[in-house]
């Protein structure tokens, strides 16, 4: 296609999505106007070619009062070769990792339509090839979705596979077959969850499994020797935060590279090397402990957007570090602490540091990083020792059932321990704007002082006065 043609193509593209109150190409994202309630994916990789083959059907409906004749989804880097509703073409483009549909049919309000997306995907940062392997990390470079925080959908997921390849997927296994030479595994996320935490992973894999408390235990690529420790650290985390582990299955796979950030539902992926240092030195849970904890930080209590990473990266370091300490003793979780406070004043030393909640960012790449983890672990642990040990529990188990399966702000942790610190004034970085202008002369508790300070980055009055 010649460029003015496809200047033209986009300047039309961008007018249906203005009139569909989606933002045009080009500015800053806003909320999409529709919600995604279910993605029906089946995928056949490539390992050979480095190549994965997709097909996505989409269940989505609109959620304002006007119709919508365009749809914005996040691609990646895809191909794609299709988009049809039905039998009928749609017509659609592509825009840096955006993919923009323009619809036939208006969506009209509270009515669900579903379109389907044929595409491929090749080697991207959230979807690794190796010879054997391929595995996942960030959804939207393996299947079109809407992988914004605060979205949650279910999810059907078919993998065709070699016939001696292992697969592992979010959600639980609900059906083997074998299809011309290959095995078919699908697999079924029945609770609405968040498009950035579906997954999957698959290889030549050695897989061992076990139970623990009702859950089954898988491990692709590492010994048996992972289970006990796996089983204690499960138990840790549903006593400390008064939730069972919310699923059925809970696979560890252990993959070449660098995987020690790719959490899925139901899935955890480690590098290699961690399975065989474990073998050396069982000591090394912590990474194991912290991946497991996204399990309830993450998936089991969402994050509303993207400025509150930290409710999932911090709290799961934080009780990675509790851990530590019950299965090793007091020093261990000294030590831990004193790790994470060690990394974040590197960072700040760096010129890194930011407040643990910015409403300015709006994608992962924005609020990624090893603030949210470090600063956060840091953060409880002066949280914990301000309010005592057994209030800070309190706390997190009555922020953990209060936002069970809802997405969270930090206002809402900091309601939960407002509740166990009696005298507190309410939570929240408006309210605390509203109290310092109400009464600027009246100090702030020192649990809304911690929060302002670390949480929403407000300088402490208290401090400023008595250095003038």
């Amino acid at each position: 296609m010649l460029r003015g043609q496809v200047g033209k193509r986009s300047a039309w593209i961008a007018n249906c999505l203005l009139w569909s109150a989606i933002v045009p190409l080009g500015a800053a994202p806003l909320p999409r106007p529709y919600t995604v309630e279910h993605y029906d994916v089946s995928i056949q990789p490539d390992l050979a070619k480095q190549l994965l083959y997709g097909e996505v059907s989409i269940r989505l409906r609109n959620r304002t009062d006007t119709d919508i004749t365009a749809l914005e989804l996040d691609a990646g880097g895809l191909r794609i070769a299709s988009v049809l509703e039905g039998q009928a073409s749609q017509a659609f483009e592509r825009d840096h990792g955006l993919l923009f549909v323009v619809l036939t049919k208006p969506l009209i309000p509270d009515a669900p339509r579903t379109i389907t997306v044929r595409y491929q995907a090749g080697p991207a940062p959230g979807l690794k090839f190796f010879p054997d392997q391929v595995y996942t990390s960030v959804t939207s470079d393996w299947m079109p979705c809407d992988d914004g925080p605060g979205e949650r959908a279910t999810l059907h997921l078919t993998i065709t596979a070699p016939p001696d390849i292992k697969a592992a997927g979010s959600g639980q296994l609900i059906a083997t077959r074998a299809s011309e030479g290959r095995t078919v595994t699908e697999w079924q996320l029945d609770s609405p969850t968040g498009p950035y935490w579906f997954g999957f992973a698959l290889g030549g894999f050695a897989e061992n499994t076990s139970d623990a408390e009702g859950v089954k235990l898988r491990v692709l690529g590492g010994g048996t020797q992972i289970f006990e420790p796996t089983a204690a650290a499960m138990r840790y985390v549903a006593e400390r935060t008064g939730k069972h582990y919310p699923g059925q299955t809970y696979t560890q796979v252990f993959v070449h590279g660098d995987a020690s950030r790719s959490m899925a539902a139901g899935l955890t992926l480690l590098p290699e090397s961690n399975a065989q240092e474990f073998a050396k030195q069982p000591d090394n849970l912590w990474l194991l402990t912290n991946e497991l904890a996204h399990q309830w930080y993450g998936l089991g209590v969402a994050m509303k957007d993207w400025s509150d990473l930290w409710l999932s990266e911090g709290v799961s370091a934080f009780l990675a570090n509790a851990f530590m300490g019950q299965r090793f003793g007091k020093e261990a979780y000294e030590r831990e602490i004193q790790r994470c406070r060690q990394i974040y004043n590197q960072l700040r030393a760096e010129g890194k540091d930011r407040a643990l909640s910015e409403t300015g960012w709006t994608t992962r790449q924005d609020a990624d990083g090893e603030i949210p983890e470090y600063k956060g672990a840091s953060f409880l642990y002066l949280l914990s020792v301000l309010v005592g040990d057994s209030a800070f529990w309190n706390g997190l188990r009555l922020y953990t059932s209060d936002q069970w399966n809802r997405a969270a702000t930090s206002e809402d942790i900091q309601k939960a321990f407002d509740a166990v610190n009696p005298g507190n004034a309410n939570a929240g970085k408006e309210a605390s704007a509203a109290r310092r202008k109400k009464n600027p002369k009246n100090p702030p508790k020192p649990l809304d002082r911690l929060f302002d300070l670390w949480v929403y980055g407000i300088p402490d009055s208290t401090k400023s006065k008595k250095s003038r």
